[in-house]
């Protein structure tokens, strides 16, 4: 039985795609563990600090061991019996060790050394992934930017149309969030990827006099630098981490957001690319729901309270917590495997986005003119300053919505405008296409920024 929705049979591929779950499954775990202590023993060995014979045989048993279910299953006998997170692996290793090398296991460490360093290892190769999503999606935004940087639409506040902009304008703020997504990927890999080789309360004491020397080999082996001290009670990568990862899917919500907004027949500007077979509901036939714009909304909820749990995990008491490190083995997977998800199905989401310019054009237009407004009252204050100006258009645009008549006519029947403004002023202000501002150039300049990825 499915206890967890990532593991469910029917609804998996909706929360987490095949290959991120991989990387924190139980196998993958397990054999992350005895890559780990297989290295461990190596450099142990080459510091005599256990026999060279023992280490060898522990390096040779950890490295060819194949993860079945009889390992996993003495695994969580061993942990039953015992209620120590790693015992029982270590006892099932020992067992298929030559000899009397198993004794050897682990030797002068925590199980934190062995996890924690396992766990920044699979953190920096999801790294990895998330950067390559990232990619695809600055790419896919870029062309979106270039395609649609004429395209005029309402730009909107408070949910209602303030001033012409572009579609490639608003499409380029979202860029300009996953480049900087992008830069903080890769500036976090200098916290980051950091091993964890320290003892039972961070002292190395049993590592001896060659403690330094062995964490060293052990991190460099293991693709990681060597940590100053001890982390295991310090958090706050992890948490950093988190919280990056919660913006990173905050992001494809606000994106996701906007399109189910932009979505609704009564806008009907933007609209999810639609596959013959989706069914919207078995009672309204007609229906087009926009799934995937939905679905990073729920996804981002997951990261964003996941990430909030992290920040409790800072605190810890003394040189190790319990409560604090073991809650981690179920926060750091769904932050990591629900971001992962939400990033590719964005990408999905924008490679077929349906943009309706017509219908973005016919919006814009549609209100009265009142996106007009603050154009008039600019022209209007350099002749009687922007006070008393924002004034006099704000009474005229309250009596012409009162009448529901359009902002031209009332201007037109305004006799304090005509004697300040022109015909020929009123009809420049009335250009949307000469007051979108530097949208264009703007999103230009985005654009340009994304060819030079970092």
């Amino acid at each position: 039985m499915a206890i967890h929705i990532f593991d469910s049979q029917i609804f998996q591929s909706s929360w987490c795609s095949r290959e991120l779950r991989a990387l924190f499954d139980e196998k993958t775990r397990v054999q992350g563990w005895l890559k780990v202590m297989a290295v461990l023993a190596e450099i142990e060995g080459k510091y005599n600090l256990i026999p060279v014979d023992a280490a060898n045989e522990i390096n040779q048993t950890c490295s060819k061991l194949a993860i079945d279910q009889s390992i996993l299953e003495e695994a969580r006998i061993g942990f039953e019996e015992t209620n120590h997170s790693l015992l029982g692996l270590i006892r099932a290793v020992q067992r298929r060790c030559p000899g009397k090398s198993g004794e050897w296991l682990c030797y002068g460490v925590s199980v934190q050394d062995i996890t924690d360093t396992h766990l920044i290892r699979t953190l920096k190769s999801l790294r990895k992934t998330l950067m390559s999503e990232i990619e695809d999606t600055r790419t896919c935004l870029s062309k979106i930017v270039l395609a649609h940087k004429h395209t005029l639409m309402s730009g909107r506040t408070h949910g209602q149309p303030g001033l012409p902009i572009t579609f490639g304008f608003k499409a380029a703020g979202w860029l300009d969030e996953f480049q900087r997504h992008d830069q903080r990927l890769c500036e976090i890999a200098v916290r980051m990827d950091v091993g964890q080789l320290c003892g039972g309360v961070g002292s190395m004491s049993a590592l001896g006099k060659n403690a330094a020397q062995i964490q060293a080999d052990f991190c460099r082996h293991l693709g990681l630098r060597v940590p100053a001290i001890s982390w295991t009670s310090s958090r706050d990568r992890l948490a950093e981490w988190s919280n990056l990862l919660a913006m990173i899917a905050a992001t494809c919500d606000r994106i996701g957001h906007e399109i189910y907004n932009l979505q609704r027949p009564e806008i009907g500007e933007i609209s999810e690319g639609f596959s013959v077979g989706t069914i919207g509901s078995i009672t309204m036939p007609q229906k087009r729901n926009p799934e995937i714009s939905e679905h990073l909304g729920t996804l981002s909820r997951i990261v964003r309270h996941s990430a909030n749990h992290m920040m409790e995990n800072l605190v810890h008491d003394h040189e190790r917590d319990g409560r604090s490190w073991k809650s981690e083995w179920i926060v750091i997977p769904e932050v990591c495997i629900c971001t992962g998800k939400a990033l590719s199905m964005l990408n999905g989401l924008l490679k077929n986005l349906n943009i309706h310019q017509e219908k973005m054009l016919m919006n814009l237009q549609s209100n009265g003119g009142f996106v007009s407004a603050e154009a008039i009252m600019l022209r209007l204050a350099q002749k009687v300053g922007k006070q008393t100006a924002h004034q006099l258009v704000y009474d005229l645009c309250s009596d012409a919505q009162e009448r529901e008549i359009t902002l031209r006519t009332a201007i037109a029947e305004n006799s304090e405008i005509q004697q300040h403004l022109t015909q020929e002023d009123i009809q420049d202000c009335f250009d949307l296409r000469a007051k979108i501002g530097h949208c264009i150039s703007m999103s230009e300049n985005v654009a340009k920024s994304n060819s030079g990825k970092p």
